[in-house]
């Protein structure tokens, strides 16, 4: 089985920013709706397309993620203490590198803050 090769940066960085500027649209539809109520249908569609999107992306990584980890029965060989071949070493050094580099992890963070600003925003300004 071939060790898929990383994304470059730009990717990743391409992927949080789609990812973000979804959510926070979402959330921008109270503020419109306060305010410039025409807004609502345009952040809600970049909120929506922005987070398919993401997800489709994220998606396709775990999916690649898997098939690696199942082609070369990865968890069996580490469970079994078997012996790892070079190519189980590059997958590893994939999976591994492939976590560390991923954005994920602030998109979530960012979602968190955003939805409890817009929740304390509504009950505020209700």
């Amino acid at each position: 089985m071939k060790v898929p090769s990383r994304f470059p940066g730009w990717v990743t960085w391409l992927a949080f920013s789609v990812g973000l500027t979804g959510s926070i649209s979402l959330r921008l539809i109270l503020i419109a709706k306060a305010y410039h109520p025409e807004l609502i249908r345009l952040f809600w569609y970049i909120g929506v397309c922005g987070n398919m999107v993401f997800f489709l992306f994220r998606s396709f990584i775990t999916r690649r993620r898997r098939r690696l980890i199942t082609g070369l029965d990865l968890v069996e060989k580490l469970r079994s203490r078997g012996r790892l071949h070079p190519e189980d070493y590059e997958a590893l050094r994939y999976l591994v590198g492939s976590l560390d580099a991923s954005k994920e992890q602030w998109n979530y963070l960012v979602i968190f803050l955003c939805s409890i600003a817009a929740i304390a925003w509504d009950l505020f300004v209700s």
